[in-house]
């Protein structure tokens, strides 16, 4: 009787993995430039100032890692267009 000590991994797609690194790169542009565009409006809410800013610090460090992953797999992509809806 023999046993399989590796059995074999389906293939990297590097093109499906780099379209969906794209698509999330989209995304956290938008997520963090609404963070940014709203943080004005809420300051003159009820909601703490700390969270407020922290929410968009942390959209703006997903965008920027995901941005930096995108530059290590030598990416190239149109991610500085303007404030729009990734849809």
């Amino acid at each position: 009787m023999r046993f399989k000590l590796h059995s074999k991994r389906p293939k990297f797609d590097k093109q499906a993995y780099d379209e969906q690194l794209s698509k999330a790169i989209e995304r956290a542009k938008y997520d963090y430039e609404k963070a940014r565009k709203s943080e004005t409006a809420m300051f003159e809410s009820d909601i703490a100032p700390r969270m407020i800013k922290a929410e968009t610090a942390r959209a703006k460090q997903k965008y920027f890692f995901l941005l930096r992953a995108a530059r290590q797999r030598g990416m190239r992509g149109h991610w500085s267009t303007a404030f729009v809806h990734p849809e």
